[in-house]
Parts: structure tokens; sequence; C-alpha cells
């Protein structure tokens, strides 16, 4: 696939994720199919485009439809190195967020630690 392939295909994963049910079993579990292809799919954009394809991925924290911006916010930070500029970016996507999310809550004081402490 393609480097735009792929990413189009992210995007497609975060409406899934967006448009979840959580009352039917199918959009669960079609969720947590989608997630995980989420992850696959970063993971081969870092392994296959290196740099250029982070840089590309990295273009997604702009788009808010379908919450991709969160999405690549978080799985960005958790997998790729990105520069100051983007990390700061993503990171305020993710403390916006976070004010009525617990879960993101912790999911920042988890990153937070492991800079401070590189764990």
């Amino acid at each position: 696939m393609t480097l735009t392939e792929l990413i189009d295909e992210y995007k497609q994963m975060a409406s899934i994720c967006h448009n979840i049910d959580y009352a039917d079993k199918k959009s669960v579990k079609l969720n947590n199919k989608s997630v995980t292809r989420m992850y696959q799919i970063v993971d081969t954009i870092k392994a296959e485009f290196g740099d250029n394809g982070v840089f590309e991925f990295a273009k997604l924290i702009y788009i808010k439809q379908d919450r991709v911006d969160l999405w690549a916010a978080i799985q960005m930070l958790e997998k790729m190195q990105v520069d100051k500029d983007t990390e700061k970016k993503a990171l305020a996507i993710i403390k916006e967020e976070a004010k009525d999310s617990l879960g993101l809550q912790y999911w920042l004081n988890s990153y937070q630690d492991k800079k401070k402490y590189g764990t």
C-alpha cells in the first residue's frame, strides 16, 4: 500500500471508532478491530516510510472530523518520534480532551512519567 492509502485507511478506521454503538456487540468488535488496525498502520508507516511517513502522518492532528486528530495524536506519541512542535500540538489536543476524560488523564500522566523517567 502507498503512504496515501495507509493514511486514508487510518481515517476510515477512526470514523468507525467515532461511530461506535456500545450497546451493539458487533459495533464494539468492529471498533476493537479498527483500533488494532490503526496501530498496525502506524507501525507500517514508521517502518516503511520513515521520517517522511511520520511527517505526513502528523498532518492528521489537524483533522477534527471523526476525532482523527485525537486518535492520531495519541498513537503518534506512543509509537513515533516527532519534533517538539508536533509533540506540543498533539499534547494540546489530548489535554483538551482529558478535561472530560479520566482515561485520557491517566494516559497523559503515564506519557509524562515516561518522558520524565525514560521508562
